[in-house]
């Protein structure tokens, strides 16, 4: 099969191998690839997200960045107001957003470090599960989305 690209190496590849091709630039490309970052930027675009952790972080000024053609990056601090940096904040989190939610490690995937949680009781084990999965990863807690389907669509363009 075929394996799925999640590194920045492969892009490069691409870069130097396809000259005619104009790549995104690679501030564009991480901040899109990661599950935080790409939901601060949805939300300070004003594109509706589930309800997770970090709803109340926005990038001031995003849309005056978009409409004059600049890169946006999601800088250190405004990143780390989406993460949960402990259980008893996650816990809180979920409560705030309501059961079920998801657990979720940003750098996970495939399966690994994301768990659904029902109640209060199962969050401590699940969280743990996922910080041991997937170590050092920014973890995000967000409300379930019932009866849903992942469909994934990856797109190389030029700028038009």
């Amino acid at each position: 099969g075929v394996m799925p690209v999640k590194t920045l190496n492969f892009l490069e590849l691409l870069r130097s191998a396809w000259n005619n091709v104009h790549w995104a630039a690679r501030t564009r490309y991480v901040a899109l690839g990661d599950k935080i970052a790409s939901s601060i930027l949805a939300q300070s675009a004003n594109v509706p997200t589930l309800p997770w952790n970090g709803m109340d972080v926005r990038l001031e000024g995003a849309m005056d960045q978009v409409a004059a053609g600049e890169c946006i990056t999601v800088p250190e601090d405004v990143y780390s107001r989406g993460c949960i940096h402990s259980m008893q904040e996650g816990l809180a989190a979920a409560k705030k957003i309501g059961f079920p939610v998801m657990i979720k490690a940003s750098e996970g995937g495939g399966g690994k470090g994301i768990r659904k949680v029902k109640s209060e009781e199962e969050f401590e084990l699940a969280f743990h599960q996922v910080q041991s999965e997937i170590p050092g990863s920014p973890i995000f807690i967000m409300q379930l989305a019932h009866n849903a389907r992942h469909i994934e669509v990856q797109i190389i363009a030029d700028e038009y």
